[in-house]
């Protein structure tokens, strides 16, 4: 009881939470309700159910469907190759169309769903620049007889296939015309037509129709067709196509015969510089380059030719597409801009190379290369004062085109010998070279460069002409009247330099008058010491 009494005589003790009362008190409750009332308002409610709406949409809203106008449709591969930091895309268009895109790549598959395609072109790629045209939606195919032509084999070949309904009633759409003839202009007759009833194209890239890649496939492979294509020398890979790769990005193609330098530098080079200066200036039209000629030919291919495009840059960080060599995929694209194969390669279109960009070129090479003399006489007169030496003396290279075990101008090494002991060449050098082909690009530039005259049989050797400093005295020997590409005079003014070609003797030459050869067939030749001291006088005379 006392306990209970002692109890009940203290106070409660206060609680840390406040009572509910004390928080909302009658009029504190009453001023929320109303508050509560106003935010209800009919504008609020609007409000709060567009933005409900908007949330909904955009929680089942679907990814839009690629677009309707693509003009290649193939399934994709199932197991299209997809790498850390790669662009990747899966579209499912119409009933007809599914590609999956990787890196601007759209691959597609199953020839029974190809929707057509409607190709455009060409058109100037510079309008005021001959030379490079650019095509919308085509597809390229490679010519696999032309690297067994049993004269002038070459890899620079392609097949264009154009898609137009143009030419569906035409049963030799697909054909393309032969390599029998020069054909410079896309818009021009040439005899083939006769035989396929369609446009052949022009050098190097050689037309075909169709409305579909499965169009195309299907008319190839009819026995009819595939058969005239064997007597045209022009069979085309691939042949059963069951994939497409579309690329998406601009893209150049880079043609050139690999197994001939010399007609690489005139037939590719000699059309392209005016647009790799252009280009150099402001910026590359397209974004990736193919090369069916030389795989990789820009990346790490060590050909000669390339390896030149890749010491002046001719394409900058453009990138070198890899390609797969087989039967089944064909290889299309948005825009392909081409550069005519041999549209300058006589350098018949004044001013298309100026002795400035060839000048700038060939100063960039040198650098590239690290060549030891200055490109022209000035800079060497230069040089020679600085290091307190002199020009005299001078330095031939002499080449006689040993091919396997067989040797052109069967008695070099002997008239060579014989020149040396001679009391007037003292301060002549001769340099006999074995074969170039053992020799790198990089040594061939020096040897090039070091000489002050170049004495050799024709080949694609002579390309390295190039490398030569201005003044050079180049002299052809042979049985052949046929002057080489180096040899055209318009050429030898952009190099600051002379040409002569010495051929067949008209008589027996005994007394050495004339500087010339004498020859044991089309191919094999010697060359009396009168002749050749008449040939090396007039050289050194220069």
């Amino acid at each position: 009881i006392q306990s209970s009494s002692r109890m009940s005589s203290f106070s409660p003790p206060v609680s840390p939470m406040p009572e509910f009362e004390e928080l909302f008190s009658e009029d504190n409750r009453r001023s929320r309700y109303f508050n509560s009332i106003k935010f209800l308002s009919t504008r609020n409610i609007i409000i709060l159910a567009f933005i409900t709406v908007l949330a909904i949409f955009m929680t089942i809203h679907t990814p839009p469907e690629p677009d309707p106008a693509l003009d290649v449709s193939r399934p994709v591969e199932a197991d299209a190759p997809t790498e850390d930091g790669e662009s990747h895309f899966e579209g499912v268009g119409g009933p007809l169309q599914f590609y999956t895109e990787v890196n601007h790549v759209r691959y597609y598959k199953s020839l029974d769903k190809m929707e057509e395609m409607k190709s455009e072109g060409p058109r100037p790629a510079d309008r005021e620049l001959g030379g490079m045209h650019v095509f919308e939606n085509v597809c390229l195919t490679n010519n696999i007889d032309a690297i067994s032509y049993e004269n002038n084999p070459t890899t620079s070949l392609r097949g264009l296939i154009y898609f137009t309904r143009d030419q569906e009633n035409n049963s030799q759409r697909c054909v393309p015309c032969s390599n029998s003839e020069d054909m410079d202009n896309w818009d021009g007759t040439y005899e083939d037509e006769k035989a396929v009833n369609h446009k052949c194209g022009m050098n190097g890239l050689h037309t075909m129709y169709a409305t579909s890649a499965g169009d195309w496939s299907n008319c190839i492979m009819e026995e009819e067709n595939n058969q005239m294509m064997k007597t045209f020398g022009q069979t085309q890979s691939p042949t059963n196509v069951t994939s497409v790769h579309f690329f998406q990005a601009p893209t150049f193609l880079l043609q050139f015969n690999a197994f001939d330098m010399e007609s690489a530098l005139f037939d590719m080079l000699m059309t392209y510089l005016p647009f790799w200066r252009t280009f150099e200036k402001n910026d590359f039209p397209f974004d990736s380059l193919i090369s069916h000629s030389v795989k990789g030919c820009v990346s790490h291919s060590r050909h000669p030719f390339c390896e030149l495009l890749h010491q002046m840059a001719a394409f900058w960080e453009v990138q070198d597409l890899p390609w797969e060599s087989n039967e089944n995929t064909l290889y299309c694209y948005k825009t392909l801009y081409v550069n005519q194969e041999g549209y300058n390669r006589n350098l018949e279109h004044d001013g298309h190379v100026t002795k400035e960009v060839f000048g700038r070129l060939r100063e960039i090479l040198f650098n590239s290369f690290g060549l030891p003399r200055r490109r022209t006489v000035e800079d060497r007169e230069k040089d020679a004062k600085i290091e307190g030496q002199d020009l005299l003396g001078t330095k031939i290279i002499l080449y006689d085109k040993k091919s396997k075990d067989e040797t052109y101008w069967t008695d070099m090494e002997a008239v060579v010998t014989q020149a040396k002991s001679l009391e007037k060449y003292q301060d002549v050098t001769f340099v006999v070279v074995e074969e170039f082909d053992d020799l790198s690009v990089a040594q061939q530039a020096r040897t090039f460069n070091e000489a002050d005259a170049v004495v050799m049989v024709h080949g694609q050797h002579v390309a390295n002409a190039i490398y030569a400093v201005d003044g050079t005295s180049f002299v052809g020997v042979g049985c052949f009247e046929t002057v080489p590409l180096v040899g055209n005079t318009k050429f030898m003014e952009l190099m600051d330099s002379s040409y002569r070609h010495v051929s067949k003797c008209q008589e027996d030459n005994e007394d050495g008058s004339e500087a010339c050869v004498v020859c044991q067939d089309d191919n094999h030749f010697t060359i009396t010491l009168p002749a050749f001291e008449k040939m090396i006088d007039d050289v050194i005379a220069k």
